[in-house]
């Protein structure tokens, strides 16, 4: 089965080729590096190559340097989770 054309061969709508499921945006700034193949090593190299296969258009240095600010607005801590115990 050829992993870049799962979803088409499931769906066989040709909308679903190549099509990949987006990881959450939340700590984006802390999971580099980016794609399912690694091959974007910073969010301002990730911000370009996603202008030009989703949008067919090059951003400029300020487009990409103000979406990076804004991926950067999402980086945060995670909360600490106290699980409950049974009393003794």
């Amino acid at each position: 089965m050829n992993l870049f054309l799962r979803r088409y061969q499931v769906t066989e709508d040709p909308d679903d080729k190549y099509v990949f499921r987006v990881s959450p945006l939340r700590n984006v700034e802390l999971t580099y590096p980016y794609f399912h193949d690694w091959s974007a090593a910073t969010l301002e190299e990730a911000v370009s190559v996603m202008g030009q296969s989703q949008s067919n258009r090059t951003f400029n240095d300020e487009e990409i340097e103000q979406m990076v600010a804004f991926l950067k607005t999402l980086t945060g801590e995670f909360p600490t989770v106290t699980h409950p115990s049974l009393p003794r």
